[in-house]
């Protein structure tokens, strides 16, 4: 708190009205022996200041011996160095070796009291008002073992942090996927960001940054949970023939060896492609139109028979009249699809 410091000089020049309200601005409990006298009330308010200046000096000498105090423990206790990696000014992270112990990060809810909170594996450990304080306790912790004891089988990379957008980022460890950490819109507790393996929750906290560490201690203690290959959709010549059967059968339409026939008439041929599904009618083999899954394929053949007399007779009527089936058919006309 800073304290207005008023000097003799400077009291002499005010009135005993002033030095009244100044007495009582600083919160003087002196008493003023003769309240007509302006030389009482100046020796009163110098009393006041001379005590606060005291008691702050002696506050000041007590936090420096007591920081002096810390700081020589701390050699003492941990002479081990520790690394920290600044991610950024509200969150570091503590390394002993290659192995992440804890992460110091800032918390915006307590900022009056003790903001710096000391982390280890999502968890609370320890409260302070400064980041300094917050690592000494890393330091002590961590050479009693009390902190993150290390595993005895040799410890893992950090997974790295590719960030795809503000709100989406992927914890990779050679370039395979162990866990992602997004933005949650609908939260309304403050803890926005979370932690997802294979499609499922598993930590929530206030930053990415909170969450990134998570990940990274847990993937090197061996305690997260493992994050599934990604499997590439099954697409063999059976599966393709299987999903393009049932759509057919959908529509009244029969697959045969060489394409889609109705009744005896070939209508085209239907396919997957390195996962892209496409179809081809009949007479138009160099023009192979992309379709959306196996349903559009069959479905875009499916009205090869009846596209012309209906096109003539759907482009004749206001649009406002036609259904969301005749919009459909009219928008996937051969003619639209070749422009």
């Amino acid at each position: 708190m800073t304290y207005t410091i008023y000097s003799h000089q400077h009291l002499q020049l005010k009135s005993i009205a002033r030095l009244k309200q100044i007495y009582s601005e600083i919160g003087c409990t002196i008493e003023v022996t003769d309240k007509r006298c302006k030389d009482a009330w100046i020796n009163a308010i110098a009393q006041h200041q001379t005590a606060q200046l005291q008691k702050i000096d002696e506050q000041a000498t007590a936090q420096a011996e007591l920081d002096q105090y810390i700081s020589d423990q701390a050699e003492a206790i941990a002479p081990e160095e520790l690394t920290t990696v600044e991610i950024n000014f509200y969150h570091h992270e503590v390394y002993a070796g290659q192995q992440l112990i804890a992460y110091i990060t800032y918390d915006p809810n307590d900022f009056d009291l003790q903001p710096w909170v000391v982390m280890v594996n999502g968890e609370e450990k320890f409260r302070a008002n400064t980041w300094a304080i917050c690592h000494r306790f890393i330091q002590w912790h961590h050479k009693d073992g009390t902190l993150n004891p290390p595993t005895n089988s040799e410890i893992p990379e950090v997974p790295t942090i590719l960030t795809i957008s503000f709100y989406d980022q992927e914890a990779l460890v050679g370039g395979e996927l162990v866990a992602s950490i997004n933005y949650d819109h609908d939260n309304h507790e403050e803890l926005y960001w979370r932690v997802i393996i294979n499609g499922q929750e598993i930590f929530r906290d206030l930053s990415a940054a909170r969450c990134h560490s998570y990940v990274k201690q847990h993937y090197q203690q061996g305690t997260l949970p493992v994050q599934e290959p990604f499997v590439e959709p099954c697409t063999t010549g059976n599966e393709i023939m299987a999903v393009i059967f049932t759509e057919c059968e959908k529509y009244g339409l029969e697959l045969l060896d060489d394409g889609v026939y109705r009744n005896d008439v070939k209508l085209g041929e239907v396919g997957c492609t390195d996962g892209i599904w496409w179809a081809i009618r009949t007479g138009e083999k160099q023009r192979r139109v992309v379709c959306d899954c196996a349903m559009d394929a069959v479905w875009w053949l499916s009205i090869t028979e009846t596209s012309s007399t209906t096109n003539k007779y759907l482009q004749n009527r206001p649009l406002e009249q036609l259904t969301s089936s005749e919009l459909q058919q009219l928008f996937q006309t051969t003619e639209l699809i070749t422009a």
